[in-house]
């Protein structure tokens, strides 16, 4: 009887940062109920990995489906694989964290299930050729890719069994592809699909092994898939025609079929991920190239000629589509620095952190959990609240490592290369407080720190075109997909709520603080919010000169002369701006505009600021008029900002939302408070206007 390996997985996880209740839903509708079906069926092995994030939940929640885990390992029924404990994007992170994050999970893998990880996943399959050597010296012998991965290498469908052999300066590790075809079968089409799929792979010796390893949030977490999965029996169902069919389809554990067949070639793989994140990547106008050209495929080629020849980027181009993402991990590599050399200092190395170095090291490798460093189907980087997570840990390990490095006691300018675009950022550190300048980007405010509150007050998203975003517009008044049984939520979207379409706005600058607008007479606020205005001045996105008074409390001192347009007239403008930090938690602006050259001028100018509250307080746009004082109390955050100017000045504050995809759907998200101080400024020639304020937020 010819037979053949099948390799059952399941991926779970949590991110930092996600709410009890989701973890409590995840592990009542999918963890659980799908661990109960395997115990079901004691004939069936299968492998899991759970990331540290979880564990550590299940541990303090429900250690009693852990016991269970335990029972299962013992039984020889499951293999745990470990990875990154807090789910990083291995690639991204200095090597001593890579390294970090793998032990941390292997050593509480062994001291918890009594045994050594062989495997691991790895976080959204995100491949780097480097990381053969790097997992190979960390004691991994396999890990697990998409079949995309594999494709991209000439190879083909037939090809996606088994394990290859890749390798690095000599460092060999095993990759096994894990079968588009079997993911988008299970748990969404009839068993027995799955069932012929096997058996058109069958052989005499039985050496060939397909692999579906895969979220087990869609064992009844994602969209609607409880009902179809539980209630309705169909893991019942499929579990039953596996162990029915026991004499020719093998169920296994990933070690023991390595163990018993070699590795089928040496194989190298490119740069890559799984083919949807790889469309992802992409900005709009490039998704919806991809997408065409995929449709237009020849049919004499087949689908497998867009598996094998077609992709799109990788998972650092998101890096280059998002500042917010690049913002986070470049902050990340700022943490990381300060936390290793401050592990040093307490007698470390880069290969053993000093016990009292633990904690710090703990709240940095957290803050490099993935999930809100990117954007795909899931809501992750649109969430605020994972970011917010992110930037609470990391200004956690910063303030540690700082009180290690002696650095928390006086007030530092520094100038560098922060975001690691060639040209230099201005990073004021205090004890309390973090503000980063952008002197390219319009002289602007791009990151506010409240270290020891753990939060980030810029932490606010700009609006950008997505590429699924003309769902909304071929489809504006409900869900597509849906409605043929359960879909994957690939194949599905739903809308949240109605009218959707009519909130989709571009920003043309990234949304920051000290912002300087000049505008057009007949600019409404409606406009302004739309960004669809006309903007007068060239200061937006140019470049400002900076000059940084070093003293015990410090300046920076940013200007720009530029152009300013009144119908026809052009007006040559300086602006400079003087910023103080004002301790313990807030800043002092003072504006100088002056009329440089040309004839009288009838400027309006906007100074425009943002805050990343964590609740809204106003639904609609909002005009104040000569207010000399703003302030808005955040419950969640425990936080009182205010706004104090030197004179009575108008305002215009409105909400800012974005519309973006999650796992649930097309929602609208809010992601911060944007506030404009406004004025009419008519200036002589060679005349100046002053103006001040003071920013500031305290414990409420």
């Amino acid at each position: 009887m010819n037979r053949v390996h099948f390799i059952l997985g399941c991926h779970n996880h949590q991110p930092i940062g996600n709410f009890d209740f989701v973890f409590e839903k995840a592990y009542q509708q999918s963890y659980l109920p799908f661990l109960e079906a395997m115990i079901r069926h004691p004939k069936l092995q299968w492998n899991l990995h759970a990331t540290g994030v979880l564990w550590n939940w299940l541990e303090h929640h429900h250690p009693e489906y852990i016991e269970q885990i335990v029972l299962q390992v013992r039984e020889n029924r499951v293999e745990i694989l470990t990875g990154g404990f807090y789910e990083p994007i291995l690639s991204a992170l200095p090597d001593a964290d890579k390294a970090g994050q793998i032990h941390k999970l292997t050593r509480y893998i062994r001291q918890r299930f009594r045994v050594k990880p062989r495997g691991m996943w790895l976080a959204e399959r995100v491949w780097e050729p480097h990381l053969a050597k790097v997992l190979h010296e960390n004691g991994i012998t396999y890990t697990l890719l998409d079949d995309t991965h594999f494709f991209s290498t000439g190879m083909t469908e037939d090809d996606m069994t088994g394990a290859y052999l890749t390798e690095e300066q000599g460092a060999t590790l095993n990759l096994l592809p894990i079968r588009q075809d079997l993911r988008y079968a299970i748990p969404f089409k009839d068993p027995g699909e799955t069932i012929n799929l096997l058996r058109r792979h069958a052989t005499p010796t039985g050496y060939k092994a397909l692999a579906m390893f895969d979220d087990g949030e869609k064992f009844g977490f994602w969209p609607d898939t409880y009902h179809h999965v539980y209630e309705d029996g169909w893991l019942e169902k499929f579990l039953t025609v596996l162990e029915s069919n026991g004499d020719w389809i093998k169920t296994c554990r990933i070690s023991d079929y390595l163990d018993a067949f070699p590795p089928g070639g040496r194989v190298y793989l490119p740069t890559s991920s799984y083919y949807e994140m790889s469309e992802w990547t992409l900005p709009a106008a490039s998704q919806e190239a991809l997408s065409t050209l995929q449709k237009n495929i020849p049919a004499h080629l087949g689908s497998e000629a867009s598996k094998r020849f077609l992709r799109g980027g990788y998972w650092r181009n998101f890096l280059t589509k998002y500042d917010e993402s690049n913002n986070l991990h470049k902050k990340m590599l700022l943490v990381s620095d300060k936390v290793h050399r401050a592990n040093e200092v307490l007698g470390g190395t880069l290969e053993r952190v000093s016990p009292k170095a633990q904690k710090m090291m703990d709240a940095l490798w957290a803050g490099q959990c993935n999930c809100a460093y990117w954007h795909g189907v899931f809501g992750g980087l649109y969430l605020p609240h994972l970011r917010q997570a992110i930037y609470r840990e990391l200004l956690r390990a910063e303030q540690l490592a700082d009180k290690v490095l002696q650095a928390d006691e006086i007030i530092v300018v520094r100038e560098v290369d922060f975001d690691k675009d060639g040209t230099n950022e201005i990073l004021a550190e205090s004890p309390d407080q973090n503000i980063y300048f952008s002197p390219r980007s319009g002289g602007s405010m791009f990151e506010w720190d409240l270290r020891s509150e753990g939060v980030n007050l810029l932490n606010v998203l700009t609006r950008r075109p997505e590429g699924y975003h003309r769902h909304l517009s071929e489809h504006p008044s409900g869900s597509y997909g849906a409605g043929d049984g359960v879909k994957t939520i690939h194949d599905a979207m739903r809308m949240k709520e109605p009218a959707l379409e009519k909130r989709l706005f571009t920003d043309w600058y990234r949304r920051s603080s000290l912002l300087d607008h000049f505008f057009h007479p007949d600019t409404k606020i409606n406009d302004f919010y739309r960004c669809q205005y006309g903007e007068q001045g060239d200061f937006v996105k140019t470049g400002y000169r900076v000059d940084v008074v070093r003293d015990t409390y410090p300046q920076v001192r940013l200007s720009r002369t530029g152009t300013v347009w009144s119908g026809d007239q052009r007006n040559t403008i300086s602006v400079e701006k003087t910023i103080s930090l004002l301790p313990p938690l807030g800043w002092q602006v003072i504006y100088r505009i002056e009329n440089r050259q040309g004839p009288v001028c009838n400027l309006w100018f906007g100074c425009e600021m943002a805050f990343a509250f964590a609740t809204q307080e106003h639904q609609e746009l909002t005009e104040h008029h000569q207010q000399q004082l703003w302030m808005r109390r955040d419950e969640a955050f425990g936080l009182v900002a205010k706004v104090q100017f030197d004179v009575p000045t108008d305002l215009w504050e409105f909400p800012l939302h974005t519309v973006s995809l999650s796992e649930d759907g097309f929602e609208k998200t809010y992601q911060g408070t944007v506030l404009l101080a406004h004025m009419r400024v008519p200036l002589q020639p060679g005349q100046s206007l002053v103006r001040s304020w003071r920013v500031g937020a305290q414990p409420s």
